[in-house]
C-alpha cells in the first residue's frame, strides 16, 4: 500500500513507428575495418540487457511452448497408432532405425535426440512400468485382445532387450571415470531403463518371439523372417554379453561378443529388406521429458555407420580380454595404452570396461592384488630381488628387527603411492583431451610423491645397509630406488604431455621447433636417469648373494636373483631404446623446422602475434612444468637460444637433422624388433619370446611403431628436399604444408612432418 494515500498515475508510453532497414552491407564494411581479434563492446549493454534480449516463449528455446491456436493434446501426442499392424519389412525398418539411434547414443548423443524420440519406446517406458508385463505398447483395456504378434511380440521383445542393453551400458559407464557431455550423456529425463527387471525375463520373451517366427514358415517371406530372426538372436547374445562383462575376468570367455559380431554381418546383409517408418519417430516427445534444455534436433546416423560402430564395439570388447593374461606391470601398461589409443578411439563403454578390468575388487586384471602389482612394478624397474620387497618381511613380529621396520615403512608408502600408480593406467582410458589434461594435474602429485620417496629412501638405506657408489669420480651416492621409480614415471608423463600436444594440435606452426626441442630435452633427461638406475642395478647384481639355510634353497635363490636382475636390465634397455628413438626423431624435426622458420616458410596466422609474445607463449606452454621441482624448467633465454639453434648456420643445422633422422630410423627399427612385451627369461639368462597370446595388442602396437617409421621416412624425404633446395639457391624456393590430424600426409599423430614442394609445383 502506498503511504499517505498517494496515487501513482501511469504515464502513457509513446512508441514511435519503426521502419526496418537492411544494414548488412553497412555492418560488413564497418567490420572489415576491425583487426582480427579486436573486440567492440558498448559499455552500456550489460549482462542484464543481454539476457533480456532472449525471447521467452520462443519455440526455438522452449520445448514446451505451444503455438497459439494449437491443440494442447495434439501438441503433446502424435497421431501415430502403435497398435496398428505392421508389415514384416516395416518391423525390420523400425528395428534398424532403433539400432542407429542406439549407436548414436553410444557415440555420446543424448537419449532425447536418439532413442527417446521413438514412439514405441516411449509407450513402453512411460508411465514407468511396475511389472514386466506392464511394459507394453498399450496399457489400457482393449475390446480386441488379439494383438498382432509381429508387433506386440517380435518388435516388443526387440525393444525391451534394447532398453535393457542400454541399462547395462549406463551402469558400466557411470561406475568408472568418464566425462558427462564430453564422452557420454547419462540423463534419463525421468525415465527408467528397466533396471529392476531380471534379464531372464527378457531372454524368455525373445525365445517366445523366435518360436513364433519359426512357426510362420510360408506365412512370412523367408528372407524377411530370417532377417527378423537374426536381429532377435543378436539382441539375445548382445544382452548376455553386456550382462556378463565383469564375469569375463574369471571365465575369460569371448563367446557372446564373438556371436554378436557374427550377427552384425548377417544384419548388414539384410539392411535392404527393411522399410523405414518415419512416423514412428517424433520430436514432440521431447516436450514430455523432464528437461530444461531447449529442443534439439534428431540425431540421424546411417545404418552403415551404425553397424561399423557396433562392429568395432564388439571387436574391442573381444580384444580387451587379452589384457587379462598378467605379464607384469610394464606389459600391462603397454597393452592398455595400445588398446585405448586405437583409431578411432574405442567407445566410452569399452574404455569403462577396460578400467574395470584394470582394477576391480582391489585386484589387478582379476587375479593380482594391488600390493603385489605395486611391488612387481618396483621390482621390474629399480628393486630386483630386493630385501625391501621380500614377502617374509610381513611375517616378522619383532619391532627391533630391521625387516619389521622395512615392512611398516613399505606399507605406508604403498598406501601413498598405489592409488596414483593405478590412476596412471585408468587415465589411459579417458578421451585423448582428458588424458593430457589429467596428466598436467597428476604430474604435480608425482612430483610430491618423489620428494616423500626420497625421504623414505634415506631412512630405508640405514635398514638395508646399502653401500654407497661413486659415479663419474664424484662424491659417493646412493641408489634412492623409490624416488628413482617416481621420477621415472614423472618423466614419462611429462613426455606424454608434450606428445599429446602434437596429437591435439595445441601448438601453432611457429611453436613446433621449440616444442620438439623441449621433447628432446625431456628425453635426454630421462635417458640420463635410466643410465643412473642401470648403474646401481648392475652394482647390486654383483654383490654377494645373501645367505640362506639349505644348499638347495640357496641355489634356487641365486637362480631367482639372476633372473630378476636380467629382467630389470632388459626392461631398462627397452626404455633406453624407446626414449633414444623419440629423442633422435624429435631432434631431426626440430632442426628441420628451424631451417623452415629461418626462411619464413612456416604458415603463420595473421592474429598469432596480436596479443602474445614469445615469452608469453613459452610461459603458457610450460604451465604444466612450472610447479615441478625436478627437472627444473628451462629458462626462457636458454630455451629461445636452443629452439632457434642460435649460432649454427644452415649447413650445420641441416647436418644435425640428417644425422638425427638416421639415428632415429635405426632406433625405431630396434624398437620394432623388440616387440611390445618384455619377454620372460630362462634359467640360462637368455631372453625368450613369450607365446603370441595377445595378437590384437601386438597388431595395434606394431601399427603404431610402423606409422612412426613411415614418419621417419617422410622426414628423410623432407630433409633431402631442403638440402637440394639449399644447393640450388640460398633462399628456399619451397612451399610448406603442415598436415592436419587425420590426413593421409600425417602418418602419426605425434610426429608433424611438413609436406614440402617447389613453388613452381615440381
Amino acid at each position: 500500500m502506498l503511504p499517505n494515500n498517494e496515487v501513482r498515475v501511469s504515464q502513457t508510453r509513446v512508441v514511435s513507428s519503426v521502419v526496418p532497414r537492411d544494414i548488412t552491407d553497412e555492418f560488413t564494411k564497418a567490420a572489415e575495418k576491425l583487426n582480427v581479434g579486436q573486440l567492440v563492446k558498448d559499455e552500456y549493454f550489460t549482462l542484464f540487457e543481454a539476457v533480456g534480449a532472449l525471447e521467452i516463449m520462443d519455440s526455438k528455446m522452449d520445448s514446451g511452448y505451444i503455438e497459439s491456436g494449437e491443440n494442447h493434446a495434439q501438441a503433446l501426442e502424435d497421431d501415430y497408432d502403435v497398435m496398428r499392424e505392421l508389415l514384416p519389412d516395416e518391423v525390420l525398418g523400425i528395428m534398424d532405425q532403433l539400432l542407429c539411434h542406439e549407436m548414436a547414443w553410444h557415440m555420446g548423443n543424448p537419449l532425447s535426440q536418439t532413442l527417446f524420440t521413438s514412439i514405441y519406446l516411449d509407450k513402453l517406458l512411460w508411465p514407468v512400468p511396475k511389472t514386466f508385463e506392464e511394459a507394453r505398447f498399450y496399457r489400457g483395456q482393449r475390446e480386441n485382445e488379439d494383438d498382432p504378434p509381429l508387433v506386440h511380440l517380435v518388435l516388443r521383445a526387440y525393444c525391451l532387450a534394447l532398453v535393457k542393453a542400454c541399462d547395462f551400458v549406463l551402469t558400466r559407464v557411470t561406475a568408472e571415470y568418464y566425462y558427462e557431455e564430453e564422452d557420454f550423456v547419462t540423463q534419463l529425463y525421468n525415465r527408467s531403463l528397466l533396471t529392476e527387471f531380471d534379464t531372464e525375463q527378457f531372454h524368455k520373451l525373445i525365445d517366445q518371439a523366435l518360436s513364433w517366427l519359426d512357426g510362420q514358415e510360408g506365412k512370412i517371406d523367408a528372407g524377411a523372417r530370417e532377417a527378423l530372426r537374426n536381429r532377435l538372436v543378436f539382441r539375445r547374445v548382445f544382452l548376455a554379453a553386456l550382462e556378463e562383462d565383469t564375469y569375463e575376468l574369471q571365465s575369460r570367455s569371448t563367446e557372446h561378443f564373438a556371436s554378436s559380431l557374427s550377427h552384425v554381418s548377417l544384419i548388414e546383409k539384410s539392411l535392404s529388406l527393411g522399410k523405414p517408418v518415419p512416423d514412428a519417430i517424433s520430436l514432440k516427445i521431447q516436450r514430455k521429458l523432464a528437461s530444461t534444455v531447449p529442443p534439439r534436433p534428431l540425431v540421424n546416423i546411417s545404418p552403415e555407420d551404425a553397424l561399423a560402430h557396433l562392429r568395432r564395439f564388439c571387436q574391442d570388447a573381444i580384444d580387451i580380454q587379452e589384457i587379462i593374461e598378467y605379464r607384469g606391470p610394464h606389459n600391462l601398461r603397454v597393452a592398455v595404452w595400445a588398446l585405448a589409443s586405437r583409431k578411432p578411439q574405442p567407445s566410452v563403454y569399452i574404455r569403462s570396461l577396460l578400467q574395470t578390468f584394470i582394477v576391480n575388487d582391489m585386484k589387478v586384471v582379476g587375479s593380482v592384488p594391488v600390493k603385489q602389482f605395486f611391488y612387481d612394478d618396483l621390482a621390474e624397474l629399480v628393486l630386483p630381488f630386493s630385501l625391501l620387497l621380500q614377502p617374509e618381511n610381513d611375517e616378522v613380529e619383532m619391532p627391533s628387527d630391521p625387516r619389521f621396520q622395512i615392512a611398516r615403512q613399505m606399507a605406508n608408502f604403498l598406501r601413498r603411492a598405489a592409488q596414483p600408480l593405478m590412476d596412471t593406467f585408468r587415465t589411459s582410458c579417458l578421451n585423448r583431451c582428458r588424458i593430457r589434461r589429467t596428466l598436467c594435474h597428476t604430474v604435480v602429485d608425482w612430483d610430491g610423491l618423489q620428494v616423500e620417496a626420497e625421504d623414505l629412501d634415506v631412512h630405508l638405506r640405514t635398514l638395508t645397509l646399502e653401500p654407497p657408489l661413486t659415479l663419474h669420480g664424484g662424491e659417493p651416492t646412493f641408489s634412492y630406488p623409490l624416488s628413482s621409480w617416481a621420477y621415472h614415471e614423472k618423466l614419462r608423463q611429462l613426455r606424454l604431455i608434450i606428445q599429446l600436444g602434437f596429437e591435439l594440435s595445441i601448438y601453432s606452426p611457429e611453436e613446433l621447433p621449440g616444442m620438439y626441442w623441449y621433447l628432446s630435452h625431456i628425453c635426454s633427461t630421462h635417458l640420463a636417469h635410466i643410465d643412473r638406475i642401470r648403474t646401481f642395478t648392475i652394482a647390486a647384481s654383483r654383490r654377494s648373494v645373501p645367505p640362506t639355510s639349505g644348499l638347495g634353497r640357496r641355489d634356487n635363490a641365486a637362480a631367482e636373483r639372476k633372473r630378476a636382475f636380467q629382467k630389470s636390465l632388459r626392461l631398462l634397455d627397452r626404455h633406453t631404446t624407446t626414449v633414444l628413438a623419440i629423442d633422435a626423431f624429435a631432434l631431426s624435426l626440430h632442426a628441420l623446422y628451424v631451417l623452415l622458420a629461418r626462411h619464413n616458410l612456416l604458415p603463420t596466422a595473421s592474429s598469432s602475434r596480436a596479443y602474445s609474445s614469445d615469452r608469453l607463449r613459452y610461459e603458457l606452454r610450460m604451465k604444466p612444468f612450472i610447479p615441478i621441482s625436478l627437472p627444473e624448467l628451462v629458462p626462457f633465454e636458454e630455451y629461445q637460444r636452443e629452439a632457434i639453434l642460435e649460432g649454427d648456420d644452415d649447413a650445420t643445422v641441416l647436418d644435425r637433422a640428417s644425422r638425427a633422422i638416421v639415428e632415429a630410423k635405426k632406433a625405431w627399427e630396434a624398437v620394432l624388433a623388440n616387440g611390445p612385451f618384455l619377454p620372460s627369461s630362462g634359467e640360462d639368462g637368455d631372453s625368450r619370446s613369450t607365446t603370441n597370446t595377445a595378437p590384437a595388442i601386438e597388431a595395434e602396437w606394431n601399427r603404431d611403431v610402423k606409422d612412426t617409421m613411415r614418419s621417419c621416412i617422410a622426414t628423410s624425404i623432407a630433409i633431402a628436399t631442403v638440402k637440394k633446395a639449399l644447393a640450388e639457391r640460398p633462399a628456399l624456393n619451397l612451399t610448406v604444408e603442415i598436415p592436419e590430424i587425420g590426413s593421409n600426409a600425417r602418418r602419426h599423430d605425434w610426429w608433424v612432418v611438413p609436406v614440402l614442394a617447389k613453388k613452381d609445383g615440381t
